[in-house]
């Protein structure tokens, strides 16, 4: 690869992976995941991966057990061969909105009981909190229907 594309390509990785990291991942979580969706072929092996980021077997490696205990990657092994070709699944999207449907149920939960403690004269508040716990059902709603959109 061309020293130029390849250090636009490192520079767009590093974009994606705080992305990620916004998604609760650690950084080579997201160097991963992005690593796979920028690279074009899907199947890496995981001394591709080391070689590409330049650091340790045993970082790669816990963040590809991870990234498989959540099905967001997976593997497979070609007839004769020993090394393992790593791969995205299409989970990725799943994983994300029930982050989302996570933490928007939390927030209605604690806005709910937010209210629980403030004086009932304070109608302008109470009214604001209303609304915010009207548009996360909203949302939580339109999440919902996503998912079992994507999934049919």
């Amino acid at each position: 690869m061309e020293k130029d594309k390849e250090n636009e390509l490192k520079k767009h990785i590093e974009e994606m992976a705080k992305m990620f990291e916004k998604m609760n991942f650690t950084p080579m979580q997201g160097r991963i995941l992005a690593f796979f969706s920028c690279t074009g072929k899907g199947d890496k092996t995981f001394e591709e991966i080391v070689s590409f980021f330049q650091t340790s077997k045993s970082t790669v490696s816990n963040s590809l057990n991870y990234l498989i205990s959540q099905k967001l990657v997976d593997y497979k092994t070609l007839t004769g061969k020993r090394k393992r070709f790593f791969f995205l699944t299409e989970n990725l999207p799943l994983v994300y909105v029930n982050y989302q449907l996570d933490t928007i149920r939390l927030f209605k939960e604690l806005s709910y009981k937010t209210l629980t403690f403030n004086n009932p004269v304070q109608k302008e508040m109470n009214t604001l909190i209303h609304t915010w716990i009207k548009f996360a059902n909203l949302y939580e709603k339109h999440i919902l229907e996503a998912i079992r959109d994507f999934e049919n």
